[in-house]
């Protein structure tokens, strides 16, 4: 996520729970909240967007006494059995993003990548244009400022290395 692309429009919170089809009321698995910073007259608002990490090494997994939730080996998605679920929240208790959601039944729920839509498991359903891939999440593929990525952890890490170096590039020309 890049804070600096985001125009706090919650694109995808709404793209989200479309696609999993749950109701206005439900926990949101993507969430936008806004952050105030600065004073009077001169008040910033940061949007940051939010979603299960996938952690390389997930916390919620290692707590979970019923094996409800697993890092699959495949593509690093973490996800949930709610069938084996019993509601314990220790996933809740352990996440250091607040990604797992309750809902009236008490069963843990959360992203999963949009895991089953589309060719490859990812987002880009038919109903979606020709340009859309198949492989994003709806989050990523409906982000209006292109702010939300996803992919391997490799990828990602490589990403965000070479815009902090442009940044760091531009800071230094700019300050002679």
């Amino acid at each position: 996520f890049d804070p600096n692309r985001c125009i706090g429009c919650h694109a995808c919170t709404v793209s989200c729970k479309q696609y999993h089809q749950r109701g206005a009321d439900a926990d949101d698995w993507r969430t936008v909240t806004h952050h105030e910073t600065g004073t009077y007259p001169n008040v910033q608002d940061v949007p940051i967007s939010m979603s299960c990490m996938h952690c390389h090494d997930a916390p919620c997994e290692k707590v979970c006494p019923a094996d409800a939730i697993e890092k699959r080996d495949s593509d690093g998605i973490v996800t949930v059995d709610r069938e084996k679920c019993i509601g314990c929240h220790y996933c809740e208790w352990a996440c250091p993003f607040g990604a797992p959601t309750y809902g009236d039944e008490g069963l843990m729920s959360k992203c999963n990548m949009c895991l089953g839509q589309g060719p490859g498991g990812g987002a880009g359903a038919e109903s979606k244009n020709e340009q859309s891939d198949p492989t994003k999440p709806n989050c990523v593929e409906d982000c209006v400022g292109e702010a939300i990525k996803a992919g391997p952890q490799k990828e990602m890490v490589n990403e965000a290395s070479e815009a902090a170096a442009q940044r760091f590039l531009s800071d230094s020309v700019a300050n002679g």
